[in-house]
């Protein structure tokens, strides 16, 4: 079974912080060249500098480009294409956990917000990114999602809702793309330890949660790594359309 992604070109978004910094360190590490997209210049730089200190990482390209925003995003995806000439995998990661508000509490500009980063920013990068993969004979899109958008949690309507959006955005892709050779997949990882969600939820519900899992710890970005490094691999070519949970069964 061969699950190298040595050499692959993967595009990973949101990769600043938390769950996609680890990512996109964690697949350079493993021999992929990395576009790893950021909002802020000085984050993908610093990230590319960082991963670049690391020995054996493959070639890492920081591209700077806010999902929802679709010009910057084709400019994005026009950058690795002129580059590397293919995208064989997207890992698409960007995303906006608020901090937890009621719905009678919720204000629509913030509702909106959310759904446009969460929700029509995979559809945006999804868009742009397919063409160039079909072109290539295909390539694979691995959506990271929330167990949110699968059960959900109070104060979190807008969050889960948006994230609820992108697992069935996933399946209706895989659906329409499947036989032009891109698979889907979604990833939807418990609580994890990243700076957006202590912002977005207090200690004491952290304590709650990471009393529930095995180990007594809540997830960490690196938990994710391994799945998300099969799914970039030609092993995982008969998995498409589905959700993943990354998280321990519970109760």
């Amino acid at each position: 079974m061969d699950i190298s992604i040595s050499g692959k070109v993967i595009l990973v978004t949101g990769a600043g912080r938390g769950i996609g910094q680890s990512l996109a360190t964690g697949l350079a590490a493993e021999g992929a060249r990395t576009a790893v997209l950021t909002r802020q210049k000085h984050d993908g730089e610093r990230l590319a500098e960082d991963i670049g200190r690391l020995p054996g990482t493959g070639p890492v390209l920081p591209l700077v480009a806010d999902v929802a925003d679709e010009d910057a995003v084709a400019a994005a995806v026009a950058r690795i294409d002129r580059e590397w000439g293919r995208i064989d995998a997207l890992v698409h990661n960007a995303g906006w956990m608020p901090p937890a508000t009621p719905v009678l509490d919720t204000d629509v500009t913030r509702l909106r917000g959310v759904l446009d980063t969460n929700l029509v920013g995979s559809f945006v990068v999804t868009k742009h990114v397919a063409p160039v993969m079909i072109r290539g004979g295909g390539g694979r899109i691995v959506y990271i999602s929330s167990m949110i958008g699968v059960q959900a949690n109070t104060g979190l309507a807008a969050y889960g809702a948006s994230k609820a959006g992108v697992n069935i955005l996933s399946n209706v892709v895989h659906r329409e793309l499947v036989n032009q050779g891109v698979r889907t997949a979604v990833l939807a990882p418990g609580l994890t330890d990243t700076p957006g969600m202590r912002a977005s939820v207090g200690d004491e519900y952290i304590t709650k949660v990471a009393s529930s899992y095995p180990g007594g710890r809540i997830g960490q970005p690196e938990d994710i790594l391994a799945l998300t490094v099969f799914l970039c691999s030609d092993a995982a070519q008969h998995i498409s359309g589905t959700l993943l949970p990354v998280r321990p069964i519970t109760g």
